[in-house]
């Protein structure tokens, strides 16, 4: 299944029943629910919504009261909160959107799980790969450097992210929801690659499964942190479903097609009957269009015998 993501049009089509018709006549076969729709949009996105049910909703939605649509990226509620009041309150707000996604008969709920508090260092990596110095051991030292100023504070917010999923998943459970863990595209934003494990260890078993963003894997890959087939091929058995956006050198939410990747062979890791997002920023529909195209027809493409 191929669906197209709302973080499209969110923004630029306030009207719910418009937007939705505009989804539609991109040409796929569902839709997603991103964190950017608002309540009115959502309550005038309904009646499409119940004889259409979307595929899958990112947490939180609607966007948490207070915040711009432009700025519902931007987590003003952790699940990985070392503050109780806020974790708790982040995990009403998930079990809020799990509702909706009762409602609305949305069999996924994609949660973004927090970060851990650090100053972020990130500059010390995109600058470096900026100026073209990504083979340097300078680079090497520089990601190394970073990741350890993470480990020495991330034990803690562990901690705060197992108390929030144990609460989710129970009430996933009940719901007979799925919950999804997807990575990220920060190196202090949680889960990183081993913290992935880490939460499968705990939740084995769970109604808890693993969604893949591609472009955050190769993002992560670009500034030496891991590789990025390496969350396919050792979270496969959790997988269930994957955002799909084109790299431009580090900017990302491209049209597939029209960035850095390489998308034959993106898509020939992929399990062909797993669900695939597209999740692009606005821009006009006809790459859209282009992107659906492509990603249909690499999907299709017969798969090479076993040697």
């Amino acid at each position: 299944m191929l669906a197209i993501s709302t973080l499209w049009n969110a923004l630029k089509q306030q009207d719910g029943a418009a937007l939705f018709d505009e989804l539609k006549n991109l040409g796929f076969e569902t839709l997603e629910l991103s964190r950017h729709l608002t309540s009115d949009q959502i309550e005038q996105l309904k009646p499409s919504l119940r004889e259409n049910p979307p595929c899958s909703i990112h947490n939180f939605c609607p966007v948490l009261s207070g915040t711009l649509q432009v700025d519902a990226e931007k987590d003003k509620l952790l699940l990985s909160s070392l503050n109780t009041d806020e974790r708790k309150e982040a995990v009403r707000r998930t079990v809020r959107t799990m509702e909706l996604a009762l409602d609305l008969e949305i069999p996924i709920v994609v949660l973004h799980l927090g970060e851990v508090d650090t100053y972020d260092r990130s500059y010390l990596m995109t600058d470096l790969y900026t100026y073209g110095e990504r083979e340097f051991e300078a680079f090497s030292q520089k990601v190394t450097e970073a990741s350890e100023w993470r480990k020495r504070k991330e034990t803690k917010h562990h901690d705060a992210v197992l108390r929030s999923l144990d609460e989710l998943n129970e009430h996933a459970l009940r719901m007979e929801l799925y919950i999804a863990i997807e990575n990220r595209p920060h190196y202090y934003q949680i889960p990183n690659f081993d913290e992935v494990g880490l939460f499968f260890e705990k939740f084995y078993g769970s109604p808890m499964r693993y969604w893949h963003d591609v472009a955050h894997a190769a993002r992560q890959e670009s500034l030496g942190l891991c590789w990025a087939d390496r969350w396919l091929t050792d979270y496969a058995e959790h997988l269930i479903g994957v955002n799909l956006h084109d790299l431009q050198g580090l900017e990302a939410y491209h049209p597939p097609g029209t960035g850095d990747l390489k998308w034959d062979e993106i898509l020939k890791q992929l399990p062909s009957d797993i669900l695939k997002v597209l999740e692009i920023r606005p821009c006009e529909a006809e790459p859209i269009i282009e992107a659906r195209e492509l990603c249909e027809s690499l999907s299709q493409s017969p798969e090479k015998p076993d040697v």
